[in-house]
């Protein structure tokens, strides 16, 4: 191979090089869209979720059953599961 051509070679790659990082950063920005946000139980999206799981009762059938547990386990400061249902984090603490 010529030199000619195994610095051309050099450069093309450089330059993809160049051209996917700067690709991949930019993409990165748009990254942060990706988050949790909490949900206020009393603003709409919060009333929307505590209605499809059946209200308060499945959610205190599962506290119930979350108290028993951390009765058997005294050294556990609180003890947390998801609604089956809905996938609410449910924590109990003593």
């Amino acid at each position: 191979m010529t030199r000619a051509k195994s610095g051309r070679r050099a450069v093309l790659q450089a330059a993809g090089a160049l051209i996917g990082g700067g690709s991949a950063l930019s993409f990165a920005a748009t990254a942060r869209a990706w988050s949790l946000e909490p949900i206020e139980p009393e603003g709409p999206i919060g009333l929307a979720y505590s209605e499809r799981c059946g209200g308060p009762a499945e959610h205190a059938r599962l506290q119930s059953q979350l108290k028993a547990a951390l009765l058997e386990k005294p050294s556990a400061p609180s003890l947390s599961a998801p609604c089956p249902i809905c996938g609410c984090p449910i924590t109990v603490r003593r």
